[in-house]
């Protein structure tokens, strides 16, 4: 093997570890958090991820009803009880950007994603979605 050919694997190898370092970074700033929303027991679970999204202490908010909808921003709470609407009723999809207050009074950007699942009648039984912040992306 010449010289010539060595030093050229040794670029590409070089720039594909680059590359990947670049990829685990980039990974790093993508917060991703889920949720799980039990509509006969009315349990909610959160990821930890999801508490961090949110910038909330779980032993300080624990989950209720309310405890994501309060955090929605004002001008944006009709639309996103709106959307969770069109889903629970099969009409929709859950698939929206929308603000988020945090208690320090900063906006953030997040886009949320669900599913719901039917019973046999018919009858939403669960939501499962997930949140990314994506104020970063803004």
């Amino acid at each position: 093997m010449d010289g010539t050919h060595a030093t050229g694997a040794n670029q590409k190898q070089e720039g594909y570890q680059q590359s990947e370092g670049g990829l685990a970074r980039g990974h790093g700033l993508i917060t991703v958090g889920n949720w799980d929303w039990n509509l006969r027991t009315r349990e909610y679970s959160w990821s930890s991820e999801m508490y961090q999204i949110f910038n909330l202490n779980p032993q300080q908010f624990p989950l209720r009803t309310g405890t994501f909808l309060n955090r929605v921003h004002p001008s944006d709470k009709q639309e996103v009880v709106r959307a969770l609407g069109k889903a629970l009723v099969g009409e929709q999809s859950y698939n929206i950007d929308h603000r988020i207050v945090w208690p320090d009074g900063s906006v953030r950007f997040i886009h949320g994603e669900a599913a719901v699942m039917f019973d046999k009648a018919g009858r939403p039984i669960r939501m499962l979605g997930t949140a990314q912040d994506i104020t970063v992306m803004q």
